[in-house]
């Protein structure tokens, strides 16, 4: 994936994350939560906590330790700062919201099956026979022209 796009959905997602923290304090197990109802799938501990590490970096994130039944976890709290630059930054909040409908809408669709899929068929392309290749040439000539044509109603419709 391009490295500013990477760069731009990290952004996003540091977004999301504040403003759930503008509405109530969340432990990082509570992240992966959000998101698996939110979204489906279960995030890894790795995808969240580097985030949450460079807000709190940034100071717009302070974790705090906590107890309950003698175990410890971090329960994160949005901080001033966090708050002045969610104010501050409004559209990219807005953006952020945009995107996270796309990402929701294509989960539903299966787009993110299909690029799972793709990738699947890349990595084992060259053990494929002749037969199998001539057969997902036709797959993908007729899925494209599919969407194609669906492009082209949306633009002119």
């Amino acid at each position: 994936m391009n490295v500013g796009i990477k760069r731009l959905i990290r952004r996003y997602v540091e977004m999301l994350i504040l403003d759930e923290l503008r509405k109530h304090d969340l432990h990082g197990y509570g992240f992966i939560e959000l998101i698996k109802n939110r979204y489906g799938f279960e995030p890894s501990p790795s995808m969240i906590y580097p985030v949450l590490k460079e807000l709190m970096k940034k100071e717009f994130v302070e974790a705090e330790e906590r107890y309950s039944d003698s175990k410890r976890y971090i329960v994160y709290h949005i901080t001033e700062k966090g708050l002045k630059f969610l104010r501050e930054h409004s559209d990219l909040l807005e953006e952020a919201k945009r995107y996270e409908e796309k990402v929701k809408l294509a989960i539903n669709i299966g787009f993110f099956r299909l690029l799972r899929n793709l990738r699947l068929l890349f990595n084992h392309i060259d053990q494929l026979d002749n037969d199998k290749l001539s057969r997902v040439q036709r797959a993908i000539n007729s899925f494209l022209t599919e969407i194609e044509d669906l492009v082209r109603e949306d633009a002119h419709g």
